[in-house]
């Protein structure tokens, strides 16, 4: 199966999208674990502001390159769907809570590839 995904992650120009919008989100979720257990300021919010539009950018990436080849499903929206409105959305409420559904996005990324195989 692992010999089998990188070829195919590779040779697919949409599915190359997702692999940044993953490395954008953990660095993101990593960086929003520092800032609840350190100081927030100002520069360390705006960088985690600018990670969360870099993992939209790619999956808009992403979408749009689908949308070429006709081969986006109702998940791919419903993901893309899942970062724009319950993500931002979810930091209103608890550290905890915000962080869980970030979570359950990060394992909602690498399903969409496992869905385009």
């Amino acid at each position: 199966m692992a010999t089998e995904l990188f070829p195919n992650l590779s040779s697919s120009p949409s599915l190359i999208w997702l692999v940044p919008a993953i490395g954008f989100h953990v660095v993101n979720i990593f960086l929003g674990v520092f800032m609840a257990f350190q100081k927030k300021t100002p520069a360390i919010i705006r960088v985690h502001g600018f990670l969360y539009f870099g993992v939209l950018i790619c999956l808009i990436s992403f979408l749009a390159m689908n949308q070429i080849h006709g081969e986006n499903t109702i998940w791919d929206y419903l993901v893309f769907a899942y970062f724009i409105t319950l993500v931002p959305f979810s930091k209103r409420w608890d550290t905890l809570i915000h962080a869980f559904i970030t979570l359950v996005g990060l394992t909602l990324l690498p399903v969409l590839i496992i869905l385009q195989m």
